[in-house]
């Protein structure tokens, strides 16, 4: 068998940085190892992470939103769903890499099939017939298995458009795009990064109702989204969610339904508000009535009195 020497060289150069990044991360305190759910997150370079923050925000504003809402203005719900599911289906390959680096051989099984027939069943992954023949999805990460591994989680940092993070699943961003994407693996640039932009696009799609809840929710939305960053990560690395409902094994919410349920809600009371003055218009109505009643009354008093004449 031949081995191409120089492409595996090119490799491990493209893991160096995974691997520099692994040795920081090690090297942080064995403390926020274990840290609690609900721990404080470690944020050294809050004032820096706060402008790179309003800059996302910023770009979220005027570029990704309004792209994401022609996006979903031309896109019918079922092909929406189409495109969220085949770039799900697509993730399934980390997934079950990192099942097997993370130990669980059964789960990997499972994840191994549901990739299967989703992608043949399902066409490419556009329908989720795995789902339905109780094969739920599951969620594991590089940054998740570094955890499990037993590195700390360091310090929190945003990143520039693509969010919160913190140096372990920064890493895990990086081993993923690295090893397991298959989207990096399209020689073509404009195809690669035209599917790229496809996917960012119909997951910001999903989220339009998570911006109206973290306006509405939030005092300070950086600490919102950062401390809920946190609390998810530590929540998935230790399989909390999984133990909370055994029923479904290691399946997850669908995050982007939940939203889509209150993008629901936000209409339903925009209905509710054009309802109030309908509300107001049946006194008004019954008010009318009562002027036109009053003449009739005086009418029968006037006609008892020619009659008692």
């Amino acid at each position: 068998m031949n081995i191409d020497i120089s492409n595996l060289l090119k490799q491990i150069l493209r893991l160096l940085p995974v691997l520099a990044i692994i040795w920081v991360t090690g090297c942080a305190s064995a403390a926020s190892k274990q840290a609690p759910i609900t721990a404080p997150v470690y944020d050294p370079f809050e004032s820096v992470n706060r402008k790179i923050f309003a800059f996302n925000q910023t770009a979220d504003k005027y570029v990704l939103i309004p792209v994401a809402r022609g996006y979903r203005a031309v896109l019918p719900n079922v092909a929406e769903t189409g495109v969220r599911n085949f770039f799900l289906n697509l993730g399934e390959i980390t997934v079950v890499a990192n099942d097997l680096l993370q130990g669980k051989v059964r789960q990997a099984g499972r994840d191994t099939g549901r990739f299967a027939i989703n992608s043949t069943v399902g066409i490419l992954g556009l329908f989720d017939p795995a789902t339905t023949v109780g094969l739920p999805r599951n969620n594991e990460s590089f940054g998740q298995t570094f955890g499990v591994w037993g590195f700390a989680e360091g310090p929190f940092i945003m990143l520039p458009l693509f969010g919160p993070a913190n140096t372990r699943t920064f890493a895990g961003r990086i081993a993923r795009a690295t090893l397991t994407d298959p989207i990096q693996l399209i020689d073509h640039d404009l195809t690669r990064w035209s599917t790229s932009a496809t996917d960012i696009i119909n997951i910001r799609a999903g989220l339009l109702g998570a911006t109206r809840v973290l306006d509405r929710a939030a005092l300070d939305p950086y600490s919102f989204v950062r401390d809920g960053f946190a609390r998810n990560h530590r929540s998935t690395t230790r399989d909390l969610d999984k133990r909370s409902d055994p029923s479904r094994a290691s399946d997850q919410l669908d995050e982007l339904d939940e939203l889509d349920e209150l993008d629901e809600l936000d209409e339903l009371d925009e209905l509710d508000e054009l309802d109030e003055p309908d509300e107001l218009d049946e006194p008004d109505e019954l008010d009318e009535l009562d002027e036109l009643d009053e003449p009739d009354e005086l009418d029968e008093l006037d006609e008892l009195d020619k009659a008692a004449s």
